[in-house]
């Protein structure tokens, strides 16, 4: 039990010195993307910059739907990364995690967008080569 506890402190006191930990990273990215499509940008397509927050297998795949090639039925309706098809008038200002947990696949950080109507997803954070990225988006609630 001692060991454990230790562990957790080291842990703990690790992700608290390191500005690249996955709930940091996953504010930083959301912060970031709900900016990016509320000026009409589309991060996907436009340019490499979202590439330093999500891992190069799920771009690969987001690209590659964007294709005019791409012939297979679209799988999703909303905002990839946002689950909804709209941004709030607060949610630019109003980026916060409600909570996180570790599991064997990921850190699952929740995301709460806005404060009137709150949104919220949970970011499947995953260690590639050194930085923690964005491996998938699950809706936490259906706004």
């Amino acid at each position: 039990m001692k060991k454990l506890l230790l562990l957790l402190l080291v842990t703990s006191s690790a992700m608290a010195n390191n500005t690249n930990d996955p709930v940091n990273q996953a504010v930083a990215f959301n912060k970031w993307y709900v900016n990016q499509i509320n000026n009409n940008n589309f991060p996907i397509t436009d340019g490499k910059d979202i590439d330093k927050y999500v891992t190069a297998s799920t771009m690969q795949k987001l690209r590659r739907t964007q294709d005019p090639n791409y012939d297979d039925e679209v799988f999703y309706s909303a905002d990839f990364f946002l689950k909804s098809q709209y941004i709030g008038d607060d949610w630019t200002e109003n980026v916060a995690i409600s909570s996180y947990d570790w599991d064997p696949v990921c850190v699952n950080v929740n995301i709460t967008f806005g404060k009137k109507n709150p949104h919220t997803v949970i970011d499947c954070m995953v260690n590639e080569n050194g930085e923690w990225k964005v491996q998938s988006v699950a809706a936490r609630d259906n706004n």
